[in-house]
């Protein structure tokens, strides 16, 4: 048989073999998937051109069934394999970035280097050059991917809403391409909404030049895939900004400043930034609960007969380390159930965990493993104290736990990323349930068990101190960021050109 005729064949083997990949993972059998890839690969069936695809599948594949150990090196190598479309890779690149921050041992150090692989790799960007102007009106941009029902949105949408109209300019930039009706809600509330999700990051940044931004904020960072931090490198805007959906340094040298506060961003913090650190005076995130709340506004609760310990984010968050910890406050509570619940509705996820529990040395009659749902503020009512997660704290989810009435213990790392639940939980008044160690960690949640007074203390007073807090003073919030925006242009405006 002639090499071509070969070449055609392997290429149809290949073909069928990874369509049959992509058809179990669509029926929720990524376990049986994980496998077929393995032996595609031990098999060399990967054409050398598509080796990239191979890491970026098995690699996220692992990070589903939260082996992080497993699924990192395959994500680094999705990146660093050439590939055709260089946008495809600095995507991989954004993913491997945003996925380093879930992992168990990874240096505040190493996350710092990692990231300043991002402008090598975006090499050499054509900018815009910017006059130094001064106007009635700051004109603000937010670029999202994430203007709609997610729940970045619960913390941006007082800044499309609340600001004052009298001193600035708001427009929306949409990269997402997932217009909803929640989209055209935020839309209406703002100056200009556009929708630049089919446009090349040359285009995109080239129509928030001419709408002569003057600052530009990226909600996203390397979440999402980055896609807004490649239209910011072409600074279409002469100050420009990232945070809230983001937690960690950019490395695109376009951008200026990060969102922090003092609670997330002590001064040693500085040296973990390419960007200036925008310290807010109290919180840098602001939460606006959305309408399924309301159910649960006038929420009446005592604690459960038996304690239950619980967390409601992501399992890929949920390291090997983290179990063993929630492990030994089971062992100090010797009643409490531990409830997970997932963000993924799949339930390959649950027999993974299942495993991962047991070989923490829980015992599997005390777990209980539910599925995410679209509608799953009712689970709460069967929880009587969060847990956080670590080094990855929740954000969404610890803001929720605190509206539905129920104390959340975290403990503070020695990053924005590993600190943004200390935060909330200061700013909230609960102070008291920041740890600094997994001794106090486990120490605090078990104290907090064994005090049923407390307690019940505590769920009752949570969402009025949630309420009071800034954490949901949007007006306050919204005054501070524009505080910080007139700052920055001064600053800007005052700089030797």
């Amino acid at each position: 048989m002639r090499s071509g005729a070969r070449g055609r064949l392997d290429s149809r083997a290949f073909d069928r073999a990874f369509d049959a990949v992509k058809d179990l993972i669509r029926q929720d059998r990524s376990e049986q998937a994980l496998t077929q890839l393995y032996a595609m690969a031990d098999a060399e069936m990967f054409p050398a051109e598509r080796r990239w695809q191979c890491h970026e599948l098995i690699g996220q594949l692992e990070f589903w069934r939260a082996d992080l150990d497993a699924a990192l090196p395959h994500l680094k190598l999705a990146w660093e394999l050439p590939r055709a479309d260089h946008g495809a890779r600095l995507t991989a690149l954004s993913n491997y970035l945003m996925y380093l921050h879930y992992a168990d041992g990874v240096t505040d150090a190493a996350l710092r280097e990692a990231h300043a692989a991002y402008a090598p790799l975006l090499g050499d960007v054509e900018q815009y050059s910017h006059t130094r102007r001064r106007r009635e009106k700051l004109r603000i941009g937010y670029l999202s991917p994430n203007i709609g029902d997610h729940i970045v949105l619960n913390f941006a949408v007082q800044l499309f809403s609340a600001y004052d109209r009298t001193r600035f300019h708001v427009m929306l930039y949409d990269v997402g391409g997932a217009r909803s009706e929640v989209t055209d809600w935020a839309a209406e509330m703002a100056d200009g909404y556009v929708d630049l999700s089919r446009s090349t990051p040359q285009t995109a940044a080239e129509r928030i030049y001419a709408d002569e931004i003057d600052i530009l904020f990226d909600l996203a960072g390397h979440s999402a895939g980055g896609r807004g931090l490649r239209i910011a490198a072409h600074r279409p805007s002469p100050v420009q900004l990232s945070g809230i959906g983001y937690f960690n340094t950019t490395g695109v040298p376009a951008m200026d400043y990060f969102l922090g506060d003092a609670v997330c961003d002590p001064p040693e913090m500085d040296a973990l930034f390419a960007e200036c650190i925008l310290r807010l005076p109290q919180t840098h995130l602001c939460f606006t609960p959305s309408e399924r709340f309301r159910p649960y506004e006038q929420l009446r609760r005592t604690p459960h007969e038996t304690i239950v310990f619980a967390s409601f984010n992501n399992f890929a968050k949920i390291t090997d380390t983290m179990l063993r910890l929630w492990g030994e406050i089971l062992n100090a509570v010797p009643s409490a159930h531990l409830l997970l619940k997932n963000v993924h509705p799949g339930h390959g996820a649950l027999a993974r965990m299942q495993e991962r529990t047991a070989a923490a040395g829980i015992d599997p009659a005390r777990v209980m493993l539910r599925p995410g749902t679209q509608d799953y503020l009712s689970d709460y009512l069967d929880a009587d104290i969060i847990l956080d997660t670590y080094p990855y704290p929740g954000g969404g989810t610890t803001c929720e736990a605190l509206c539905m009435g129920l104390p959340v213990v975290t403990m503070a790392g020695t990053r924005h990323g590993a600190r943004f639940g200390a935060s909330l939980l200061a700013n909230a008044g609960l102070g008291e349930l920041v740890a600094d160690s997994p001794a106090a960690y486990a120490a605090c949640a078990a104290a907090l068990a064994q005090d049923r007074e407390l307690l019940t203390a505590l769920h009752t007073a949570i969402p009025r101190m949630m309420r009071a807090s800034p954490l949901m003073d949007g007006r306050g919030y919204v005054r501070a960021v524009e505080t910080a925006y007139e700052m920055i242009w001064e600053r800007y405006l005052n700089e030797e050109a």
